[in-house]
């Protein structure tokens, strides 16, 4: 860029001389003729062409220098898509300020207010209760009716042993008559009075006299009381 300025101010200086010349000519005579070193055309358009060059070489080498210092291309990036709304639908509209509490609140539901534990009994304990206290009652009657029932018959066996032997047994007993027995390994019996009797049958329901054991010399009879007869053949 120096060497340029340098030539444009040279031929600034050519020229000026040649301008003041002229108008030194169009003035009175007694002015000094133009001086004889003025530049001529020839030179003039050959330093205007080198100049041109100059310039020319010199836009070329910048050009060459600012394409060397340019930053790789960034990346191309691909193009963003733009969703397209269906035909006939509206696109969604951008809630106002003002208005985003009021339109978001509207989908929400009612929260519902905190399960507070209950302190009464559950149902079923509820309905349990009368059942264990059936159970309780029914066990309690039936282990009292165990206590009575064995009290009634200790109370009997107490009665049977301390009963004596029925003397209207043993009357009976004399007047009956043993017409004979028959032994058996299975059933034995023995024919009182003209029946016929196996053990275990009673031979006087009135009196509650049954046939306790069958054998060849004699009879044992067992009342109601557990009182043993004995009656010889």
């Amino acid at each position: 860029m120096s060497l340029i300025n340098q030539a444009l101010r040279k031929a600034q200086r050519d020229r000026t001389p040649t301008r003041m010349g002229d108008r030194d000519a169009n003035g009175p005579s007694t002015a000094a003729p133009a001086s004889g070193s003025g530049m001529k055309p020839g030179l003039l358009i050959g330093l205007i062409a080198a100049v041109a060059l100059l310039l020319g070489l010199v836009a070329g080498l910048s050009v060459v220098v600012l394409k060397g210092d340019d930053p790789a291309p960034l990346a191309q990036q691909p193009p963003t898509t733009k969703t397209e709304n269906p035909a006939g639908e509206a696109p969604p509209e951008q809630p106002k300020p003002g208005q985003t509490a009021e339109k978001t609140s509207e989908p929400l539901e009612p929260l519902a207010p905190p399960a507070v534990a209950s302190t009464q009994t559950p149902p079923l304990e509820q309905e349990a209760t009368p059942t264990v206290v059936d159970e309780l009652r029914k066990a309690r009657e039936a282990a009292e009716a165990k206590a009575a029932a064995e009290a009634k018959a200790a109370e009997e066996a107490a009665a049977r042993a301390a009963a004596k032997p029925s003397q209207e047994i043993i009357d009976w007993l004399t007047q009956s008559k043993v017409n004979g027995v028959r032994l058996s390994d299975s059933e034995s019996k023995v024919i009182l009075n003209g029946k016929s009797y196996s053990v275990g049958e009673y031979v006087n329901y009135a009196l509650g006299l049954k046939v306790m054991i069958i054998q060849e010399k004699r009879i044992l009879f067992v009342d109601e009381n557990g009182k043993k007869y004995m009656k010889r053949i």
